[in-house]
């Protein structure tokens, strides 16, 4: 049967999956066979091993990643060592079109009973490997056992069905895509006209932006190799490349090197770093703009003048989809007259190949939510709440698609190994509001806390992490609150809103239902973790959420500095939100002027409106040297000791009360709080010059002493 796949796969161009289920060792002997049946004198098909036991060299799945930027014509993967759904996923986007890949599993009739090794990697304290649930690999089994693409020989043979009785296919026409091809040429029109636009974007005017989207597969990332391959041949220099891993833009280096002959001029920086630095571009070439977060892309356009964005639309790493969702406005705004162009045509691969689709449905790589027409006629009925039971779930394409497809749309890195854990996760439950059949929003929780009183102190001294608490370890190793392990809560993971449903409240809704059910089953708190900003920092806040712990380092996946928001359900959570929100706004004013000096004020104020209770007392003498300030009779270097006593007691109730303009309250927090110096501050502040900045904070003061008096 292996030769038989390995025929049609060349033949067509395609790809073929051979399907060895078994024992471990009754597996291994199968491979070594089918391995004789292929073997190539010149090479070729030298494999490549994902596997923990097997192979040289060989890699674990949980490191299959490693295997993006490569390509093999023989792949192996060898689920007896675990099966890795983000692994997976890469693993078969490496194997070019004519290329063969082999599974070996447990027999597929008890694979859902057998141990697998990354469930270890699923287990939350206290569980283990063995309390993860199954529904995921049964899922995967089912859909192998009736997918007529598959070539299957198993220890266990079964009578063929109607679905299985044409498991390996014959060779069809020949249609091989152009694989090996000269990687410093297009492969296809869809590329050729690709090239073309970021040439194009390149030698045009300023503000302006290009984005490519595609499946895996369709040459995004060679097409913007080539293209800077060509400009670098013209001696253009200063390109740069930035993606959410190095090795995700490797292609883009490799096609760029086959077309100049050298990658001099061209550089790649990580996200966090190019804000950070900003080093001057000509081109900037963003590369699976999905896995990075809008705010971070927003203000690469607000930088940089021509800027090309690659994003595969339905990939493992981010999804196109929720990324056209979330920037059309911010590009709309930023850069009008944007391009868009999608690539169709496969370049590693023929069109329709049987493994793209297998993995995608497998890994519901391509699941969407219910289309925007239906959802928005579905928003007439009242939503119903409620608590999937995931048993039901995982039997249920049609939901399963449109709760993991809102999961994708809503969030910036959801990964295959989010549905595993989606269906998996002992510790986590599945929500969704939804009007007959379709689903408008859903969350997906987790249940953190009630750690046992021997875990308290290390958790507190950041000698112990137990995995799956991100909620109470917060609180206890950077918050400092030592009880918080204790208590129960009920984390909110992911959250999305149909973006036809949005501006109607069932964001808000949803929340408070979850804080229902969490209330019934006994939980003292409700909370969520995220990167700040300060339209989520408002959502959370009208759901009864406050922010009660902020970090002091920006994340480096998403640039942002991670909030804890927290509601109470009871009157052990309510004591512990009082005790957080008091920490933090004792903390806070010390935190300003050091590691969150440069955190957006924005978000401080933001933060500030969650704290109305004065952080400190302002003394009566004061007042006077207030006044004298807002009057232009004193320095702002003489009164800054006052005048931080005073925004420390009264900022936050003015902003809770409305009583500032987002202007004035910037201008307090910016040259008070963090205490920058106004002639510096004064061009991000919109104002010309310190004098300027100064007068602007002597009327914002004049504003809060009256709202204060």
């Amino acid at each position: 049967m292996a030769s038989a796949l390995a025929a049609a796969a060349a033949a067509t161009g395609q790809r073929r999956l051979l399907l060895l289920d078994g024992g471990p060792e009754w597996t291994l002997q199968a491979l070594r066979e089918a391995l004789t049946a292929l073997n190539n004198p010149d090479a070729t098909r030298q494999p490549t091993w994902v596997s923990a036991r097997i192979g040289d060299p060989r890699l674990p799945p949980h490191r299959a990643c490693e295997l993006l930027g490569g390509e093999s014509s023989l792949l192996i993967y060898d689920a007896h060592s675990g099966l890795d759904a983000d692994g997976l996923a890469a693993a078969a986007g490496t194997l070019r079109g004519g290329g063969l890949m082999i599974l070996l599993t447990p027999p597929l009739a008890t694979w859902s009973s057998a141990d697998d090794p990354a469930a270890e990697r699923i287990a939350v304290h206290p569980y283990r490997g063995a309390d993860v649930g199954s529904r995921f690999i049964a899922r995967l089994a089912r859909l192998l056992r009736h997918c007529g693409a598959v070539g299957r020989c198993s220890e266990y043979p079964t009578p063929p069905t109607d679905a299985t009785r044409h498991a390996a296919p014959a060779a069809g026409p020949a249609n091989a895509p152009p694989c090996g091809a000269d990687e410093a040429a297009a492969a296809t029109p869809d590329q050729a006209l690709a090239v073309s636009a970021v040439l194009e974007l390149a030698g045009g005017r300023a503000r302006r932006a290009l984005v490519l989207t595609a499946d895996r597969g369709r040459g995004k990332s060679a097409a913007l190799g080539i293209a800077a391959g060509q400009l670098l041949a013209q001696g253009v220099a200063q390109i740069l490349v930035t993606a959410p891993r190095r090795e995700a833009a490797d292609a883009v280096f490799r096609h760029a090197g086959a077309v100049a002959g050298s990658r001099h001029g061209l550089r790649f920086i990580a996200p966090d770093a190019l804000l950070a630095e900003r080093p001057p571009a000509v081109l900037l070439l963003v590369d699976e703009a999905a896995g990075i977060p809008a705010p971070l892309l927003e203000r690469m356009l607000t930088h940089y003048g021509r800027i090309a964005f690659s994003t595969t639309v339905h990939g493992y790493e981010g999804a196109g989809r929720g990324f056209e969702v979330r920037f059309r406005g911010v590009l709309d705004s930023r850069a009008p007259g944007w391009r868009e162009l999608q690539l169709k045509t496969p370049v590693r691969w023929a069109p329709d190949d049987p493994l793209e689709r297998l993995i995608n449905e497998a890994l519901l790589l391509d699941a969407e939510p219910a289309g925007d027409t239906r959802a928005a006629s579905a928003c007439a009925s009242e939503p119903e709440f409620a608590l999937l039971n995931r048993d039901a779930l995982a039997g249920d394409e049609p939901l399963l698609r449109q709760v993991f497809g809102l999961l994708v749309l809503g969030h910036y890195q959801t990964r295959p190994a989010d549905l595993r854990h989606l269906l998996d996760g002992p510790n986590l439950s599945v929500a969704v509001l939804r009007a007959g059949e379709t689903v408008l929003a859903t969350a997906l929780t987790a249940r953190e806390g009630a750690l046992e009183q021997a875990l308290l102190a290390p958790i507190f001294e950041g000698r112990r992490r137990p995995r799956g608490h991100l909620l109470p370890q917060t609180l206890s190793a950077h918050g400092g609150l030592h009880e918080a392990p204790a208590l129960t809560y009920a984390r909110v993971v992911r959250i999305a809103v149909h973006p036809a449903a949005r501006r109607r409240g069932l964001g808000t809704v949803l929340v408070q239902s979850l804080a229902d059910a969490a209330r019934t089953q006994g939980l003292d708190l409700i909370g969520a973790s995220f990167g700040a900003t300060p339209p989520l920092l408002r959502f959370w806040r009208r759901c009864g959420l406050h922010a009660v712990q902020l970090g002091t380092h920006r994340n480096a996946a998403s640039g942002a500095h991670a909030a804890v928001v927290l509601g109470p359900l009871g009157e052990s959570g309510r004591a512990l939100c009082e005790t957080a929100g008091r920490r933090l706004s004792m903390q806070l004013p010390v935190l300003l002027t050091g590691p969150l000096r440069m955190l957006a004020p924005e978000i401080v104020a933001e933060v500030l409106r969650d704290m109305p209770a004065p952080v400190h007392a302002a003394q009566e003498t004061d007042r006077r040297e207030l006044h004298a300030f807002a009057a232009a009779a004193r320095t702002l270097e003489a009164a800054l000791p006052a005048l931080h006593r005073f925004l420390c007691s009264r900022l936050g109730p003015a902003l809770a009360a409305g009583a500032l303009g987002d202007g004035e309250s910037i201008v307090l927090i910016v040259l008070v709080l963090q205490q920058h110096e106004a002639a510096a501050a004064a061009p991000a502040l919109g104002l010309a010059g310190r004098r300027a900045a100064t007068d602007a904070l002597r009327r914002a003061v004049r504003r809060l002493l009256d709202t204060s008096s």
